[in-house]
């Protein structure tokens, strides 16, 4: 998809409804139907594999033994796999040569950035405090033109905690950041998300210090399940922004409310999506409802804290399915 393309989503925002220890190529496992087609459904997140990578602000040990310019190669060789998505703190350096250079290492494997996941802390659409949510906007608008620098197709915020309260102020918050990403060809996706706030786990602590704000009056109790996502929807849906759903973050008790958000937050669909496995519900039937009542053809990007153990487990979920 090129950055044109993707600028013309404004208008067609429905159209997207459309043991690993060892070095094998998985990819080359896929039987029957079109094996590329299937594994061009499938992105892989850099957050699988954080405590394998080697970068300045973790800590060093001895499973870090994965450079970041290796991931796209890795993920080629033993997934068949060739789209990955980025935690933002997992880029190191911001200066365009390393972008350019990062993109060219990304390429080389014929592989591309699928999207960037902006984890900013405090500094969110959320925000009680303006100066917050103002140095959000600006931020995401950064990691925007990063993106097109390195090719990416989204940028996926952290929404912090949305409430009935705060909508007023959140829904233009992420208009202003959805909007500078479609003038730039981006797409801004939100996804649904445990209680709403929060950074992803694993991930590194902001790094932007917020000065102390005075006591706020007691924030209302976080909403849950169904009536978190139809809220999400409601301020995607107003800010003009796209959902990447993820289906461990949905809060879904079970296969019906799992498919209810899912067929809630379809129409707004960025055309990815995060896959993990619950107990609570199967994602083979979640996958066969997407793909057979809803028509999705979109992204099926694998989340998993566990590296090649757990990103093997959701892979042969997808693959199978798909």
């Amino acid at each position: 998809m090129t950055a044109g393309a993707a600028a013309g989503l404004a208008s067609t925002r429905t159209s997207w409804a459309q043991r690993a220890n060892q070095p094998v190529r998985l990819g080359a496992l896929v039987q029957g139907g079109n094996k590329q087609a299937t594994l061009d459904r499938i992105a892989i997140m850099t957050l699988n594999f954080q405590r394998m990578l080697k970068l300045p602000d973790l800590p060093e040990g001895p499973d870090r033994t994965l450079e970041l310019f290796d991931l796209p190669q890795m993920l080629a060789d033993r997934y068949g796999v060739h789209k990955v998505e980025f935690q933002h703190y997992h880029i190191p350096s911001t200066e365009p040569p390393y972008l350019r250079e990062l993109r060219a290492r990304i390429e080389k494997t014929r592989s591309r950035m699928t999207q960037i996941n902006l984890e900013f802390g405090n500094l969110n659409m959320s925000a009680p405090e303006l100066r917050n949510r103002l140095m959000a906007i600006d931020l995401t608008k950064m990691w925007v033109d990063h993106a097109v620098m390195l090719g990416a197709q989204r940028v996926m915020i952290n929404q912090g905690q949305p409430t009935h309260e705060n909508k007023a102020y959140g829904i233009p918050t992420l208009k202003a950041m959805a909007d500078y990403g479609k003038s730039k060809g981006i797409i801004v996706s939100v996804e649904t998300r445990g209680a709403g706030g929060g950074g992803r786990q694993g991930t590194a602590p902001s790094a932007q210090p917020t000065p102390p704000a005075s006591p706020a009056p007691p924030a209302p109790p976080a909403l849950t399940g169904p009536a978190r996502w139809m809220l999400l929807a409601e301020i995607i849906k107003g800010a003009g922004a796209y959902s990447n759903v993820d289906v461990g973050g949905a809060g879904a008790a079970n296969q019906q409310e799992l498919h209810s958000c899912l067929r809630t937050m379809f129409p707004m669909t960025a055309g990815s999506m995060h896959t993990r496995v619950n107990t609570a519900w199967d994602l083979a039937t979640a996958i066969r409802f997407l793909e057979g009542e809803l028509g999705y053809k979109g992204l099926y990007t694998i989340e998993s804290n566990n590296a090649h153990d757990g990103t093997k487990e959701i892979y042969d979920v997808v693959v199978a399915t798909l």
